[in-house]
């Protein structure tokens, strides 16, 4: 797939989501409930859920780096008798 047509199907993809995230907010029905929240909650709570775990996923990642890693070794400098 060539860069600009990815661009434009990314973009408008974009488009859609914004104008989708835009209804689930705003215009959707109040009568519209699942697991006893209407959809308007639900799309404030989801993005929420996800951007903290992603932030958790991002933490969990560097802890498992440094703890994984093994320690440096000790930098010996040679002194040379010349």
């Amino acid at each position: 797939m060539r860069d600009r047509s990815l661009g434009a199907l990314l973009f408008v993809l974009a488009l859609v989501a914004m104008v989708g995230y835009f209804w689930l907010l705003f215009l959707a029905p109040e009568d519209l409930v699942f697991l006893g929240k209407t959809i308007s909650e639900w799309a404030i709570i989801v993005p929420v859920i996800i951007l903290v775990y992603a932030v958790l996923v991002v933490v969990a990642w560097i802890g498992w780096a440094l703890a994984s890693t093994a320690p440096p070794l000790p930098v010996t400098v040679e002194v040379s008798d010349d």
